[in-house]
């Protein structure tokens, strides 16, 4: 059986109507990815997020390239801490 990757990238934008925009194309290009409320520790003003695994970040960039969203969407990669219940992340890129 494989396993499958737990998600490491975390895509946060500021309004529901683009979290759903995306959520739609990355299904449509079989792109792994699940809602998720925005972690506390990053900001958001919708509080919603998309997360997917860092191996797919290519694809997610030339997927989400397609639409017009009405702001910047941010992608953070979640960096291990060691701890389980501290967790740091790192901004990787804007899509504008």
């Amino acid at each position: 059986m494989t396993e499958i990757p737990r998600p490491d990238l975390f895509l946060i934008f500021h309004s529901i109507h683009n979290v759903m925009l995306a959520e739609e194309l990355l299904n449509d290009a079989d792109i792994r990815i699940e809602m998720v409320p925005v972690p506390r520790e990053l900001s958001s003003d919708c509080g919603m997020s998309l997360t997917s695994c860092r191996h797919d970040l290519e694809r997610i960039k030339t997927t989400l390239a397609k639409a017009s969203f009405t702001s910047p969407v941010m992608i953070y990669e979640l960096k291990p801490t060691g701890a389980q219940t501290d967790r740091s992340f790192n901004l990787l890129l804007t899509l504008k």
